[in-house]
């Protein structure tokens, strides 16, 4: 009877602390990452958009963000990452509606494609968890404005 009472009480505690059955998001960021400034590239604001999320800031994740969806707090177990992350290729700056490579995009006056490789876990938007071929569309209409992630996806 005692022994029972102990592992009920051990996994109500585990419970409690990280959300499970009741509803409560625990979202605790390992460390605040700093927002690049005008002066950071394109690969560099990717590569901090991806530690952000690693990282579980999702603040700063989303302020690189030009417009949403925004990601959301998760729980402590099932927060998405990317892993192993490696550009393989950077196209642009493009200048101008005229040659922007996405509709997305055309509204900007300076736009970077970049290219990537990486490994993506506990998505929701129906991406299988493994390693994926995924591409970010950046723009700034002028370059005292820093690079913002404008469009991203499977490319």
């Amino acid at each position: 009877m005692q022994w029972t009472r102990w592992i009920w009480g051990a996994a109500g505690a585990v419970a409690l602390a990280t959300g499970v059955g009741y509803g409560a998001d625990v979202h605790v960021p390992h460390k605040t990452v700093a927002s690049p400034g005008p002066d950071a590239s394109p690969t560099d604001v990717v590569r901090t958009y991806v530690q952000a999320i690693n990282d579980r800031d999702y603040s700063t994740a989303n302020n690189l963000l030009a417009r949403g969806p925004a990601l959301k707090n998760h729980r402590w177990f099932d927060a998405p990452t990317i892993k192993q992350l490696e550009i393989l290729h950077v196209a642009g700056p493009y200048k101008g509606a005229s040659t922007a490579p996405s509709s997305s995009v055309a509204s900007y006056q300076q736009v970077v494609q970049i290219d990537t490789q990486a490994r993506f876990n506990h998505w929701d938007e129906g991406l299988p968890d493994g390693q994926q071929g995924w591409s970010y569309y950046l723009a700034r209409n002028a370059n005292t404005e820093r690079w913002r992630i404008v469009d991203q996806g499977q490319g």
